[in-house]
């Protein structure tokens, strides 16, 4: 590599890369470190939230973090209430994704569709013997997740732009 490449790029992506980088990094260490520290069983699941989540500009970080909770919150329910009334078998997977799919479009949350058809999914498939005390721990490490992201976002401003200089001629 040459020495020169760090330069290049921040010269034709500016300091988006590291600043996503940097608060990336930051939200992840710290909604871990809480997760851990609280005893919770899954903290990969605030990694996940605060990494997908930071976005460049504050404002779409907190877009991103209230789709990600919607879904993950409906998700969660959904897959409960069908494990603990079908149990785990394999078409109960499907039903859960299917019918998280046609929810959220039906009710204009389509941004969420996804997010919600694999909480529940994943909830119906490898944890219907507890699917509450899992959905009260996803949504807590999601919510760690999303906190710290938006925490960085608000920490970690954007560097502001140069100023235009208007020259006028007389």
């Amino acid at each position: 590599m040459r020495p020169h490449w760090f330069r290049h790029r921040i010269r034709h992506e500016g300091w988006r890369p590291l600043i996503i980088g940097v608060r990336c990094a930051l939200a992840a260490l710290g909604s871990v470190e809480l997760s851990r520290y609280l005893g919770l069983h899954y903290p990969i699941y605030a990694l996940v939230a605060a990494i997908m989540v930071t976005e460049y500009h504050g404002e779409e970080t907190r877009k991103q973090s209230a789709t990600r909770f919607l879904g993950n919150s409906i998700g969660i329910i959904s897959g409960a209430i069908l494990s603990t009334c079908l149990g785990g078998q394999a078409w109960v997977i499907g039903l859960a994704t299917f019918f998280m799919i046609l929810f959220c479009y039906y009710f204009n949350l389509a941004l969420a569709a996804k997010y919600s058809a694999f909480v529940a999914a994943l909830t119906v498939m490898d944890h219907s013997d507890t699917p509450w005390l899992y959905g009260r721990d996803r949504i807590i490490e999601t919510l760690i997740g999303i906190i710290f992201a938006v925490l960085m976002s608000l920490i970690i401003p954007v560097p502001k732009g140069k100023k235009q200089t208007l020259v006028t001629t007389e």
